[in-house]
């Protein structure tokens, strides 16, 4: 998310006085981009950054807390390292009006409610959405293009690494590699890159070769976990 999505609403005034106090506080990236662990920060707090102007006590408590939202954000991290692993992961689901449990699978391409057969491809999902469930469960719904939504309860733990993975694969199916090759072309032209690193680079993205998304390992063609950090990949 850009700084300018952040603040869609905001005045230019408000718009610049967030970006300086984000800026001398460490919390924008090199891309311009508000820090993640700040953005889930004021998600919980519910603040409308459309409207409301950030303050120095805000990023003061949101230093202060800082240890446990990194905390949070690396049990989110095990959580799907232990999903990637097993490739499934418990729901309920409701079934003729009685709440049964069972596996969500994960395969490279969908995922398949094992109790129904229910299978539903990456990319014709559109929105992934987390609401209160029953006790210590989270309501995740998955919407489709044809405005079809599949609704499963998960433990609340389990709730947003299952969101993170998903979000992931949906990005990854719609993704076009000739908007890579277009990237890289504009980098060569723009003299960014050398001749030779742009026929390197040209090159794996032509090949069969699979590298991982996050750390940049080379994988097995028909991987589709990385053995390094364990991402999905996919197919």
């Amino acid at each position: 998310m850009e700084l300018k999505d952040l603040f869609t609403n905001s005045s230019n005034e408000t718009y610049a006085k967030n970006g300086e106090l984000l800026e001398e506080h460490g919390l924008l990236n090199i891309f311009g981009s508000p820090n993640k662990a700040f953005l889930k920060f004021l998600k919980a707090k519910r603040l409308n950054m459309n409207e409301d102007e950030l303050t120095e006590d805000l990023i003061e408590e949101f230093e202060a807390s800082k240890q446990s939202i990194d905390l949070k954000l690396a049990l989110i991290q095990r959580q799907k390292e232990t999903i990637f692993k097993n490739r499934r992961v418990w729901i309920n689901i409701d079934k003729d009006g009685e709440t049964l449990g069972c596996d969500l699978l994960l395969d490279h391409d969908a995922i398949t409610i094992e109790e129904t057969g229910k299978r539903i491809a990456y990319s014709q999902m559109d929105e992934i959405e987390i609401s209160e469930g029953g006790w210590s469960k989270k309501r995740l719904s998955i919407v489709s293009p044809d405005d079809e939504e599949t609704v499963f309860e998960i433990n609340e733990d389990s709730a947003v690494a299952l969101k993170e993975i998903l979000e992931d694969n949906i990005a990854h199916k719609k993704h076009d590699e000739i908007d890579d090759l277009l990237e890289l072309l504009g980098l060569y032209e723009d003299g960014e890159i050398s001749e030779e690193e742009y026929e390197a680079r040209k090159a794996i993205i032509y090949s069969d070769d699979v590298y991982c998304t996050n750390c940049g390992v080379k994988i097995d063609s028909d991987s589709e976990f990385c053995t390094q950090c364990g991402h999905r990949v996919g197919g």
